[in-house]
C-alpha cells in the first residue's frame, strides 16, 4: 500500500479508527514513538511538537477577513486557473458527503463547496473559507502535511495531530507550477471518517494534475513577462549588475556585470559561489520585510525589487552594488526599506485607508496601470506621486494633468503633441506631449471620467501599442510610460451611460486603489489636525498650542464634503483667526459651522424657516437631492416628504 494512502477498504474503518486512537493518545501521553503507525504521520507528529501545536486543539484560526478573500478571488492566478475545474469537481462530488476544497500556498481555504449538513459539521473546526489549515495552525492533516511534504496524503481518524479532527478523513494533493516545481496550493477533499473511501485521494491528485495543465499557461505568460520586465529595467538602467530569479530561486536572466561582479563565467556556477545561501535566504525569508541588506560573505550591497502582477509576487530583480563606504553598512544584519519613508509620511492610521497603503507599496515598485478612485480631496494625487517616488522610475519624470479643466480641442494636443504647421499660431518648432515628456516616468491622468469619448480611443491605442502619434504626423515615437489614473466619478454608471470605454477601463484598471473618504476615518481627523496646526503655525509665525476639545468633537461630527482638502483649508483659516494660543469653535469658517450644524436647526426650525433651509440647500447642490440629504444627515424619503409638505419640486 503507499505511504501516503490511509487504508485499504471500506471493511477496515472500524477497527483502524480504534487502534489510531490508542496509538494517539499513547503518543500524546508518553511521547514514545508508537508502533504501526505511518512514518509520515509519525514525522508530521513530531513536526507539530516543534510548532507547540496543541493536541487537544478543536478548531482551527480564520486568517483571512472578507476583504483580503476578495483580494485572492479578483488577483490570484492559481485563482483563476483553479475555480472552473474546482466547481466541475463539487457537481460530481454532490451527494458523497465530501467537501472540496482549494488551499493557498499557506494552506488557506480559498474555495469550499460541498454537502450542505457536512458542512455545517465542519464549521465545528473552523473548515471555512479564510481558515488557516497548515500544520503550525491545526497539527497534522490532509491540507497542512501535503504542504509540507509535497506530497498526496491522506490523513485518517486520529491520524491527524488535533483531538478535533478526529471524525474526518481528508485527502490532498499538491499543486506545483510546471516550469519551477513550486508548490502553488493544495486540492483537498474531506469527508466524515465513517465515510471513508479510498479512491478519494485519487480524485484528489487527479484535479490537482488537471490544475498544474491550466496553470501551465499562466506559467508561461509569467515568464514571458519576467523576461520583458528585465529587459526594459536593464535599457533604463544600463550598464548596472542586475539578476533576475523567479520564486524558486531559479535565475531567469542576468547582466554581463553581475556575472563578473560574482567572478563567474555563466550562470550555472552560481551555486558554488561561497555566501550564495545567505542571498537566496535573504530572498526567499525576508524580501517581504526588507529591500536592502549588505551580504557579508559576498562583500555585496544588495537591492531587492519584487516583481508583480495583479498584486501577486512572481519573482525578484536583484541589484548588486560592491560596498564602498563603511558608513553604508557595517553589520550582515543590516536590513531597510528605501520606499517606506516615503509612504510613512502619507498621515492615517484607520485600518481602511492602511489597507489601501498596504496594496500601494505592492503595486509601486511594479509598471501595472492603476486607477485611484475616491472622493475629491482625499488625496488621489498625493498616492499617485508616492507610487512614483517609489518605483524603479523615480528617477525619471512625473506629470500630472487634469482631464476635466483643459478644453477638448487643447487635450489631444497637450497628450500628443503636434508637428510645425498643424496650428495657425501653434509652435512654429511643433511641440511634445505629455506623453514624450513623461516618457520614462509616470503620467497621472487626474480626472480620467472627464475624458471625451473619442480621446479615449486614441488613449487606449497608445496603452496597446506603447507608441503615440502626433497631431499633424503619421509617425509612430514608441514611449515607456506608466500610466496612473484617478477619478471621483463610478466609472461603471458612466459605461452603462456610454461615456466610458468598456475596453479602456479594463485597461486602466490592472489595479484599483480606492481612498476612504475623512469621515470613515475617524482617527485619522485628530491625526490629520494636529499635523495641519504644526504647519500653519509654523508658516504664519504664531504659536498655536492646542485645539479645544469641543473643536475636536465637531469635526468628528463633520461630513466633510471636500475631505482632507476642506479640513486642511478650515485648519488653514482657524489659525489666521485665532488670537490666543488655542482654537476654539469661534475660529473656525463660519461656513462649516452653519453646513454641519444644519442637521440640528433642521430639527429645532419653524416650518418657514425648515423650507428656506431646504430651498436654499437645494440651490447650493444644484438639485442634487441626494447631496442636500446628505449634509442635512437626513434620509431621501424624510426629505421628499418635506418637499412634498412644503410644495418644493423635486425638479
Amino acid at each position: 500500500m503507499s505511504p501516503y494512502l490511509a487504508f485499504h477498504s471500506t471493511s477496515e474503518l472500524y477497527g483502524k479508527m480504534k487502534e489510531l486512537e490508542n496509538l494517539w493518545e499513547k503518543f500524546v501521553l508518553t511521547n514514545s514513538p508508537p508502533e504501526k503507525l505511518r512514518y509520515l504521520i509519525y514525522e508530521s507528529w513530531k513536526r507539530c511538537q516543534e510548532y507547540e501545536v496543541d493536541p487537544k486543539k478543536k478548531q482551527s484560526a480564520i486568517s483571512l477577513n472578507n476583504d483580503q478573500l476578495l483580494e485572492i478571488m479578483n488577483h490570484s492566478r492559481l485563482f483563476e486557473a483553479a475555480v472552473q475545474i474546482m466547481d466541475d469537481l463539487s457537481k460530481q462530488i454532490r451527494g458523497t458527503g465530501y467537501l472540496a476544497t482549494l488551499c493557498d500556498s499557506e494552506g488557506r481555504i480559498i474555495y469550499l463547496d460541498g454537502d450542505q449538513k457536512v458542512l455545517k459539521e465542519a464549521e465545528l473546526m473552523n473548515f471555512l473559507i479564510g481558515a488557516d489549515w497548515s500544520e503550525k495552525a491545526i497539527g497534522t492533516n490532509a491540507i497542512g502535511t501535503s504542504l509540507a511534504t509535497g506530497h498526496p496524503v491522506q490523513i485518517f481518524s486520529a491520524e491527524h495531530y488535533c483531538q478535533g479532527c478526529h471524525p474526518w478523513i481528508c485527502s490532498s494533493a499538491p499543486i506545483k507550477d510546471p516550469l519551477t516545481g513550486r508548490i502553488l496550493g493544495v486540492v483537498d477533499l474531506t469527508g466524515l471518517s465513517f465515510e471513508a473511501q479510498p479512491h478519494t485521494l485519487g480524485i484528489a491528485t487527479m484535479t490537482a494534475n488537471f490544475i498544474q495543465k491550466r496553470y501551465k499557461e499562466i506559467s508561461y505568460s509569467t515568464l514571458q513577462y519576467l523576461h520583458h520586465y528585465f529587459t526594459q529595467v536593464v535599457k533604463r538602467k544600463n550598464g548596472e549588475a542586475i539578476i533576475l530569479f523567479d520564486l524558486s530561486f531559479n535565475i531567469i536572466n542576468g547582466t554581463e556585470k553581475a556575472l563578473k561582479l560574482l567572478n563567474i563565467q555563466h550562470w550555472q556556477q552560481i551555486g558554488s559561489i561561497p555566501g550564495i545561501k545567505q542571498l537566496q535566504n535573504f530572498l526567499l525569508n525576508q524580501v517581504h520585510i526588507c529591500k536592502e541588506s549588505y551580504l557579508d560573505q559576498l562583500k555585496l550591497h544588495v537591492h531587492v525589487e519584487e516583481i508583480n502582477i495583479q498584486l501577486e509576487r512572481i519573482g525578484f530583480l536583484v541589484y548588486l552594488q560592491p560596498q564602498q563606504s563603511k558608513d553604508i553598512v557595517s553589520s550582515p544584519g543590516f536590513c531597510y526599506d528605501s520606499s517606506h519613508q516615503k509612504w510613512s509620511e502619507i498621515i492615517g492610521q484607520s485600518e481602511k485607508f492602511q489597507s489601501t497603503i498596504r496594496k500601494c507599496q505592492l503595486v509601486a515598485p511594479t509598471s501595472a496601470s492603476v486607477l485611484i478612485t475616491g472622493e475629491s480631496g482625499t488625496g488621489k494625487e498625493r498616492i499617485a506621486r508616492t507610487l512614483h517616488q517609489t518605483s524603479l522610475r523615480h528617477n525619471s519624470p512625473f506629470l500630472a494633468i487634469n482631464c476635466g479643466s483643459i478644453p477638448k480641442e487643447l487635450m489631444a494636443s497637450e497628450l500628443f503633441g503636434y508637428e510645425p504647421g498643424t496650428f495657425t499660431g501653434g509652435n512654429s518648432r511643433g511641440k511634445r506631449g505629455k506623453f514624450e515628456e513623461a516618457n520614462g516616468g509616470t503620467l497621472f491622468l487626474d480626472e480620467i471620467g472627464e475624458m471625451p469619448l473619442d480621446l479615449q480611443v486614441h488613449l487606449l491605442r497608445v496603452l496597446q501599442e506603447k507608441e503615440i502619434v502626433r497631431l499633424g504626423s503619421s509617425h509612430p515615437i514608441p514611449v515607456d510610460v506608466r500610466i496612473i489614473a484617478a477619478t471621483h466619478q463610478n466609472i461603471p454608471k458612466l459605461i452603462q451611460e456610454g461615456k466610458f470605454r468598456t475596453d479602456l477601463y479594463y485597461r486602466l484598471n490592472v489595479v484599483e486603489l480606492h481612498i476612504p473618504p475623512l469621515r470613515e476615518r475617524d482617527h485619522d481627523i485628530i491625526l490629520l489636525t494636529e499635523h495641519f496646526l504644526k504647519r500653519f503655525s509654523t508658516k504664519y509665525n504664531k504659536t498655536i498650542l492646542s485645539i479645544d476639545t469641543d473643536v475636536i468633537s465637531f469635526f468628528k461630527t463633520c461630513q466633510w464634503p471636500g475631505n482632507i482638502r476642506e479640513l486642511e483649508n478650515t485648519i488653514e483659516h482657524a489659525v489666521l483667526f485665532c488670537l490666543t494660543n488655542k482654537i476654539t469653535l469661534s475660529d473656525l469658517p463660519r461656513s462649516l459651522l452653519e453646513k454641519e450644524r444644519a442637521p440640528l436647526l433642521l430639527q429645532s426650525s419653524p416650518n418657514h424657516e425648515e423650507k428656506s433651509m431646504i430651498i436654499r440647500y437645494i440651490e447650493e447642490a444644484n438639485g442634487n437631492l441626494s447631496e442636500v440629504a446628505r449634509r442635512l444627515n437626513i434620509a431621501r424619503t424624510t426629505l421628499y416628504r418635506k418637499m412634498d409638505k412644503y410644495g418644493i419640486s423635486k425638479h
